[in-house]
């Protein structure tokens, strides 16, 4: 049966330097069974480094390598960087008169290069056979392989020589500023058409400097696995099931993938969560037998203090349960120093392995179920449809349309096939089809009051049940009717401060009899100015709701957390397949065990202690196994049914503690 993994990821002053070698060895034989593999950075700056160095490096490596392998670890290169991340250490890194990253500005950055270089192509070639006689067992590529995110320039390439490629595949001659004009303006249709081939574009320059690395490090061993480690990168198209394509080659190689970004410190926990499910978002990608996913772990720059070992742990075994067979440790530092104050991740680590254990013997590679932000892999092209300045622009929401559903114990889905609730926003769903979009409303969908406009605009008025009156930017309340949805909550209300959280509250205007009222705006003086929330069963035989003030935020009331709850159970015609029925702020993952029942990983998101915390879950089971993280094991037994569902309480759960839910 397949493991968990630990991986560490070894900066370079730590195996170049004798003295720091010996004492990495010193500590890794005490946590030999709690990390398994290590990855040797080969750059501690972030730009290319001169082919002497790496030369020079890579003599070294190939030294150093076998004396960590002989203490039972399995060892490779993490290759930093490939293109470049950004201008740091100019002085000391690649300088030659090659291609540089350059934006549609004309702004160039000094420390990243473009992957259309004939020349800084067969760099990469050259360096990356350097490093695969070096006899590791992988070599990673590191998420500067992309096409955006390289300080100072934020989106690329528009070089003369990638012009020149984009002109070819497109058919017509373009400059700089003929581009970002045609990128801006036209009919939504013609834009949306130009942007998703510059995607393409971009997806084809990450995908031809794979194959690259493929064939060079094929040259020397085509054993020899490819990792590569990724961001949530819309701009640079997210097509990570055709790189993990290209990673493996013609030999069918196993590959590995690392999924990250961002959370270097734990100043807001809660931005844990965030990572999560830009995490979940990448790995959903990822053809389903790849299964060595490491999570990036990162706690760049290093400093212990920044984050707690708690933190380091409760986020490994959340990555996790987002769909992660293990994790990639960076939280040891790029300096001479002493590596004792990182003693404590490693303690927390080997008392959280036995976990990581079971949860992907509870989860293997299942997809998370529940309500999932739809947009497919062109949704960048949808930013900013109706304004100037792509690729520039972004979205106001975006995926984080379901952060703080998630807060409220809604299990987050991010296939299209596992969701059972569609959450939609502004225009990023308007890269979908029309089939597409239909077939979507024939479903379970929650939308937002401009993706509302953008449907009702594309032909979809019939079955969405509402319109948009007016917006008003100040003074509204929002309050609860007597629709059934509300139960209980009546006449409750909402007030999100727009005179200090600043955001329109779109009234409604119910078109359909059926048409089902949901909440209204009040004002401070209880003037009502009509519909801000509904719903409506459609044609199609999908169910559709709208909300129409602060959708995504300000959720962890209990009237409208209970509201949310009932709504998404009512939207997915009680499909949904787990939630946190009580009133706590308490995310849950939703997978399955490999017989294809529920398995949740829990995670109380406060300092507070959460007390009898309700579970609803679909499936007749009369007893489910609560496991915490030191290995403790509990029966919980079903209290009550909420048809179809099985109800189950957990006595209690401490502040930011983790725990595995399975059937028994």
């Amino acid at each position: 049966m397949k493991k968990s993994k630990v991986a560490l990821r070894v900066g370079v002053p730590l195996w170049m330097d004798e003295g720091n070698c010996a004492e990495l060895l010193k500590l890794l034989r005490k946590y030999r069974g709690t990390v398994d593999e290590l990855a040797f950075f080969t750059g501690f700056t972030h730009p290319p480094v001169p082919a002497k160095t790496a030369a020079e490096r890579a003599r070294v490596l190939k030294k150093v390598m076998p004396r960590f392998r002989k203490l039972g670890f399995s060892t490779g290169v993490n290759y930093l960087a490939t293109l470049g991340h950004l201008d740091e250490n100019l002085e000391n890194s690649l300088d030659e008169p090659w291609q540089r990253m350059t934006d549609i500005n004309g702004t160039v950055a000094k420390g990243s290069f473009c992957p259309a270089d004939e020349n800084f192509r067969e760099y990469v070639a050259q360096t990356y056979i350097m490093y695969a006689k070096t006899k590791p067992d992988f070599i990673w590529v590191d998420d500067d392989l992309r096409m955006e995110g390289h300080a100072p320039v934020r989106f690329a390439c528009f070089c003369e020589k990638c012009l020149e490629l984009f002109s070819k595949e497109t058919g017509t001659a373009w400059t700089r500023e003929k581009l970002d004009k045609a990128f801006n303006s036209g009919s939504m249709e013609e834009k949306l058409g130009l942007r998703k081939k510059w995607l393409e574009h971009n997806r084809k320059a990450i995908d031809g400097i794979l194959a690259l690395i493929r064939k060079a490090v094929d040259s020397v061993d085509p054993s020899i696995k490819l990792g590569l480690m990724t961001a949530d990168i819309y701009y640079s198209g997210r097509e990570f099931r055709g790189w993990a394509e290209t990673l493996s080659g013609k030999n069918s190689v196993e590959i590995k993938w690392r999924p990250g970004g961002g959370f270097y410190t734990d100043d807001n926990p809660c931005e844990l969560l965030e990572k999560a499910h830009s995490i979940g978002r990448q790995v959903e990608s990822l053809p389903v037998e790849v299964y060595d996913i490491v999570s990036e772990l990162e706690n760049f720059p290093y400093q212990k203090l920044k984050k707690s070992a708690k933190t380091v742990c409760l986020e490994s075994a959340a990555y996790i349960g987002e769909g992660c067979t293990g994790v990639a440790l960076n939280i040891i530092g790029t300096i001479k120093d002493s590596m004792d104050e990182y003693i404590p991740y490693f303690e927390g680590t080997k008392k959280y392995r036995r976990f990581f254990e079971e949860e992907v013997k509870a989860f293997g590679r299942s997809k998370c179920e529940g309500a999932g932000f739809a947009a497919d892999r062109d949704c960048y092209a949808t930013f900013g449809i109706d304004n100037s300045g792509w690729p520039h622009t972004g979205p106001a929401v975006g995926p984080r349309c379901v952060l703080e559903l998630s807060q409220i114990g809604i299990p987050v889905a991010y296939a299209k096939g596992s969701s059972s609730v569609k959450v939609i926003t502004e225009d990023c769903f308007a890269s979908f089809s029309k089939n597409e979009i239909k077939e979507m409303l024939s479903g379970g969908v929650l939308a937002d009051a401009p993706a509302l406009k953008r449907l009702n605009e594309l032909g979809m008025a019939e079955y969405t049940g509402f319109g948009i009156e007016r917006t008003k930017d100040k003074d509204t309340r929002e309050m609860l009717t007597g629709d059934k949805i509300n139960g209980k909550f009546e006449g409750w209300e909402r007030d999100c401060r727009q005179s200090f959280w600043k955001a329109d509250a779109y009234i409604l205007k119910p078109l359909k009899k059926e048409s089902r009222v949901l909440s209204e705006a009040f004002d401070y003086a209880d003037k009502n100015s009509g519909p801000l929330c509904g719903a409506f069963e459609n044609p199609l035989g999908g169910r559709f709701a709208v909300q129409g003030y602060y959708p995504w935020t300000s959720l962890h009331s209990l009237s409208k957390s209970s509201q949310i709850k009932t709504l998404l159970r009512w939207l997915s015609k009680d499909t949904l397949p787990a939630y946190v029925s009580s009133f706590h702020k308490i995310a849950v993952w939703c997978r399955r065990d490999k017989k294809g029942r529920p398995a949740l990983l829990l995670l109380n998101c406060s300092l507070d202690i959460a007390e009898k915390v309700r579970v609803n879950i679909l499936e007749d089971a009369n007893n489910l196994t609560l496991i915490h993280t030191d290995m403790s094991a509990e029966k919980i037994k079903r209290m009550r049914i909420d048809k179809p569902y099985s109800v189950f309480e957990i006595k209690e759960l401490h502040p930011w503690e983790i725990v595995l839910l399975k059937v028994a």
